[in-house]
């Protein structure tokens, strides 16, 4: 059974709201649209605006004039039906090598018989008369007959009627479906020409564009293109359906003129403006239905664009056969629970809802998947998706801190220091601190704005350590004491402590490791070379190297190695790092491996888990090319590809794995609050000086607040409570606190 669901969208004086009509026709009628089309420019072959014409109009059966299409290969025509129409789509030409533009009909449903009558008209003919008998869903076969009438004179193309009546009326059933259609270059609608199509065609209704102009010609002036049913056939005339306009008599379809043109993507603007012809279509209501059809497409989900709090609706058209079901998507693979109907709405949407969807429909006979729609939410309150980190450098280096955040644009960011000092000039959605110094530490945090609102993050705490990056473990694999040996090693570490061992499956033996890094030269230097990786296209990221070191009291970790490969080696690999020391993430970026040994350093500074982390490890694995760069090769590739190919006895050589950081220095203490109002009584003035419990705060007094004369009086622990009794020595007197140098 087929069926088609028509949605016309009327947008009403309801603000926020999307109001959506749908007409479903009933599962035993299919729905068809014929198009004539003489779309091609001044080149007489067909480009890419005809064909986006032609995708954006959907027609199920096309007469065609001036049948081009690159080479004239059958190849060639394929590729254009395919990108114009569909797959399921066939075609027939006229094959006379004579003809420069001859006409063809395109058909969805099967072509059964066909054939080219020739037009007796021309002296030096170069087109006939295409015609094509076509199964159409239930019992009636349609007959369409595709032609391209002479520009000469009006006399010219009478006769070319009168012959082409003659021709139909012989080799045509009577009261069969007959559609003549295509390029008539008739001046009007009383020429000789269409007095001989009134007799057994039908003209009316007659189509038009949304502005009423039914002339087709380049320039809007003369009626040139028809679709004109037999008698037999205009009942079955129904509207052309968009899903924001219906047309009751069909459409002369101009890219200039047609709006909104979201309702024909990917149509653009100024298409129609290189085409000789408008084109022009008809639907016909055809009784009856195939029995045994996939599910098809006829409009797709369109785009769309909402403030936020808008309830919108996303629906196609279709045919196939009953039973069909329906499942909407978002974002490329989110099942979207009971979703289930040719039509979907969001309901009150907001900035989480904005993204892509798509519906994928079922039948017996196969499955059809939507082209993607996008939501796009307006006047959505900003709101943060990642916030600051907390952050330890030492002294001297850099530190960043950003934040991810959406809504309606523009956003508008604004950074402060410890609470309530504006940052000038930090206005973007990240913040660095170049040259960090103690003065920088404390608390920062950002403000994100937009017209409908604002959002403040939560506070990261900028540690500044003046301890120097050091070594915490390094391993140079060679031999201890030395042998003078560099096929013999040691996996202790040379410096600090850890272990080292395969993971995966991986054997080793050592070889010469990198005389130009490891201080041990030539001598007696030894490296860690590891084989028995997995078989070709097997085990990714699992087999290789594993390194245990705990971490504990530094931070800024950062880990590095000098790494050799064999020629039939794995030319990629990955670092991958472990919090619990059992379960490893992905460092972002994969290595690189070569023939010759190269050191190489992955930071993991931005990593909380790695720092003053006693069960941190890491390991160091053969990685396929396409979770490496992003290729569609699901397999190991050898370090000199393409002349070597890569081999479970290739070998990854390792020397000198070291893992550092610095020292973790301590938070420093928040700003100091004075409690107010201070108590005078006598003498005496006091008051109350929280803080960092444990952190030494400084009492400053002045006479007034320039900068150079505040003078320290008295020092402690907070909290606690300070005394002046000197008060009465001061005309005025100002206290402060500060943190203790």
């Amino acid at each position: 059974m087929f069926y088609r669901v028509f949605s016309k969208v009327c947008l009403g004086f309801f603000v926020g709201f999307l109001f959506i009509t749908s007409r479903v026709l009933a599962q035993d009628s299919t729905s068809v649209r014929i198009m004539s089309a003489n779309l091609n420019g001044d080149a007489q072959t067909y480009q890419p605006f005809a064909l986006r014409i032609f995708q954006g109009l959907k027609p199920d059966v096309v007469a065609i004039q001036e049948f081009n299409y690159n080479n004239n290969t059958p190849a060639d025509f394929r590729s254009m039906l395919d990108t114009a129409f569909g797959t399921n789509f066939v075609y027939f030409r006229e094959a006379n090598s004579g003809y420069s533009i001859p006409n063809g009909i395109i058909s969805r449903y099967p072509i059964v018989n066909f054939g080219s009558w020739p037009d007796a008209e021309q002296s030096q003919p170069n087109r006939g008369f295409a015609w094509a008998q076509i199964d159409l869903p239930g019992t009636n076969d349609l007959y369409i007959v595709s032609v391209h009438l002479l520009t000469s004179t009006a006399t010219a193309r009478g006769n070319e009627a009168a012959a082409l009546k003659s021709l139909i009326q012989a080799n045509f059933p009577a009261g069969a479906w007959v559609v003549v259609a295509g390029d008539f270059n008739t001046d009007s609608r009383t020429e000789s020409a269409m007095v001989t199509f009134d007799t057994f065609l039908s003209d009316n209704p007659i189509p038009a564009d949304n502005n009423g102009n039914s002339f087709t010609s380049q320039n809007r002036n003369h009626p040139h293109d028809y679709v004109l049913p037999s008698f037999s056939m205009t009942n079955s005339e129904t509207a052309s359906v968009f899903p924001s306009h219906s047309f009751a008599s069909g459409l002369v379809f101009d890219s200039t003129v047609y709006t909104p043109l979201s309702d024909v993507v990917p149509v653009q603007f100024g298409d129609s403006t290189n085409a000789q012809h408008m084109g022009v279509i008809k639907d016909f209501l055809v009784s009856g239905s195939d029995s045994t059809n996939a599910p098809l497409i006829q409009s797709q989900p369109l785009d769309r664009t909402v403030p936020a709090g808008s309830n919108v609706l996303f629906s196609v058209s279709v045919s196939g056969t009953s039973p069909l079901s329906y499942q909407w998507y978002f974002d490329t693979n989110t099942l979207i629970a009971r979703a289930v109907g040719g039509a979907f709405t969001v309901t009150n949407a907001q900035l989480a809802n904005a993204g892509t969807y798509f519906l994928v429909i079922t039948n017996n006979f196969g499955s059809v998947t939507s082209s993607i729609a996008t939501l796009i939410v307006t006047n959505a309150a900003p709101s943060l998706t990642a916030q600051p980190q907390n952050q330890t450098v030492t002294a001297g280096n850099s530190a960043t801190f950003s934040i991810a955040a959406s809504g309606s644009a523009p956003l508008g960011y604004q950074w402060y220091f410890n609470t309530n000092t504006l940052i000038a000039g930090a206005v973007t959605n990240s913040l660095t601190i170049t040259n960090a110094q103690l003065t920088n530490a404390g608390a920062y945090s950002v403000v994100v704005t937009n017209s409908a609102g604002s959002i403040t993050s939560s506070v990261a705490i900028l540690t500044v350590s003046t301890g120097a990056s050091g070594i915490i473990s390094q391993w140079n694999f060679n031999s201890t004491p030395p042998d003078g040996s560099t096929s013999t090693g040691n996996t202790s570490p040379s410096v600090g402590s850890g272990t080292a061992s395969l993971a995966g499956g991986a054997t080793a033996t050592f070889a010469t490791g990198d005389s130009s890094l490891d201080p041990a030269g030539s001598t007696d230097n030894s490296g860690w070379n590891t084989s028995t990786y997995p078989a070709q296209g097997t085990g990714n990221k699992t087999r290789g190297v594993q390194f245990n070191v705990s971490t504990v009291g530094r931070q800024n970790i950062s880990v590095s190695w000098s790494s050799q490969c064999s020629n039939t080696g794995s030319k990629y690999a990955r670092l991958q790092y472990s919090t619990n020391g059992a379960d490893f993430v992905n460092f972002p970026t994969a290595v690189t491996n070569t023939t010759s040994f190269v050191a190489k350093t992955n930071s993991l500074a931005g990593i909380p888990g790695a720092d003053n982390n006693p069960n941190f490890a890491f390991r160091i694995v053969a990685e396929f090319e396409s979770t490496a760069i992003n290729t569609a090769n699901t397999n190991y590739v050898a370090a000199n590809s393409p002349t070597s190919s890569y081999g479970t006895a290739g070998t990854l050589r390792y020397d000198m794995v070291t893992v550092s950081g610095s020292s973790i220095a301590a938070t420093p203490p928040s700003p100091p609050f004075l409690s107010a109002p201070g108590v005078f009584s006598g003498n005496q003035f006091q008051f109350s000086v929280t803080g960092t419990v444990g952190s030494n705060y400084v009492i400053q007094v002045s006479t007034n607040l320039g900068a150079s004369n505040w003078i320290s009086i008295f020092t402690n622990t907070a909290p606690f409570t300070f005394i002046d009794s000197n008060a009465n020595n001061f005309p005025q007197g100002f206290y402060r606190a500060i943190v203790a140098p």
